[in-house]
């Protein structure tokens, strides 16, 4: 414990992020369980605000429309009056602050001023790693602009940026043109213990693939049309989808809902599916982090994503699976046979990873990390 950083946390829609157990929940909780964190400060835009900056971006087409909105600078600025808000009604003592995300900022705050606190900012993404998942022929350019100079003035007023992974850090210090020393790898910590993964069977043949939206982007579409090309060669083969249920109806394939991690029964049966788990796959086109590949790698299930974002730097980077190219299901469908046809491959891709997690992604690592970070500035 580093008993003289004393942080305010501020997140837009907390509530939510507890709902489904995220890095940022998880932070926080962290954060406060170790006497560092005084206060989580949660705000929302209204309904009828939110509502009405989406209908301000309407167009013809849906993607767009969602880009659109994904990165509207009017709706950040209406944030931040929220978020400035939010802080001016703390009364607990804090000596520093940190944020999550970029859509806002709180530079502006005349309680922060006067106590004359340093801010930090704690990310799984950025504009420019979201803008290159998006085709270049649905990229409005001056979209885009606003978007980038919005998010530049957030980070050139923090004293620090936390990333989870290392490919983000490099991604602040290319992008945005951020110093080196400013940008700092904290990383991210696996809710689930490291088991012993020495005696585990892979002889379910059993395929886990977990997200609970965009089913398309995340690959999910590619993933089933793999897994029936890699059925041809093992008829015994399933594939089990959690997060929501999505509507898929295919011989071998189950799908769960979404799983509460806060109830138990649901944890367990979320538990149990990583258990039953011969390999997991998730094919997304875009993965800001990727937690639930940590979560895999904990029960030493061997991992497949795809070769953008952090995908590689997780999975290839400590040996604990392989990344294909996104879209392409020929390549998927070949890379889950190979698997399947060698235990003793899946068992030392398992065991690399259960080691990784072991000693990286763990929480109190990420801890140490922001708060040695913190209490200079302090």
């Amino acid at each position: 414990m580093t008993s003289t950083v004393n942080l305010l946390g501020l997140i837009q829609g907390w509530k939510f992020q507890e709902k489904k157990g995220s890095a940022f929940y998880n932070l926080f909780h962290q954060l406060r369980f170790q006497g560092n964190m005084s206060e989580v400060v949660d705000f929302e835009l209204p309904f009828l605000v939110r509502k009405a900056c989406f209908l301000k971006n309407i167009s013809a087409s849906k993607d767009i429309w969602k880009i659109k909105d994904q990165l509207d600078v009017y709706r950040y600025k209406i944030a931040s009056k929220y978020a400035i808000n939010a802080v001016e009604e703390v009364c607990e003592d804090y000596n520093s602050v940190i944020q999550i995300g970029s859509n806002y900022s709180i530079s502006d705050s005349e309680s922060v001023r006067k106590r004359d606190v340093p801010l930090f900012s704690f990310h799984d993404n950025n504009l420019s790693s979201y803008a290159k998942s998006i085709p270049l022929a649905l990229r409005p350019k001056e979209v885009v602009s606003r978007a980038y100079d919005f998010e530049k003035g957030v980070y050139d007023s923090l004293t620090r940026v936390f990333t989870m992974s290392k490919t983000l850090r490099k991604s602040f210090i290319e992008d945005f043109q951020l110093p080196e020393e400013k940008v700092v790898y904290a990383g991210f910590g696996s809710i689930f213990p490291v088991r012993d993964v020495s005696k585990k069977s892979y002889d379910t043949r059993n395929i886990l693939f977990v997200a609970s939206h965009s089913f398309k982007a995340k690959g999910g579409q590619d993933l089933v049309k793999a897994f029936k090309i890699a059925r041809k060669s093992y008829p015994s083969l399933t594939l089990t989808l959690v997060g929501k249920d999505w509507g898929i109806n295919e011989p071998g394939v189950s799908c769960y809902g979404f799983l509460d991690k806060r109830n138990p029964i649901d944890l367990e049966i979320y538990q149990k599916c990583f258990e039953d788990a011969s390999i997991f796959v998730l094919p997304s086109y875009n993965e800001a982090f990727g937690e639930v590949f940590i979560e895999a790698m904990s029960y030493g299930i061997p991992c497949i994503g795809t070769s953008c974002g952090v995908m590689p730097e997780i999975i290839e980077g400590n040996n604990a699976g392989y990344v294909v190219n996104r879209g392409d299901i020929e390549s998927l469908g070949r890379l889950i046979c190979d698997l399947l046809s060698s235990e003793n491959e899946l068992k030392r891709l398992g065991a690399s990873g259960a080691r990784a997690v072991q000693s990286e992604y763990q929480w109190s690592t990420v801890i140490r990390r922001i708060c040695s970070e913190v209490a200079a500035f302090i």
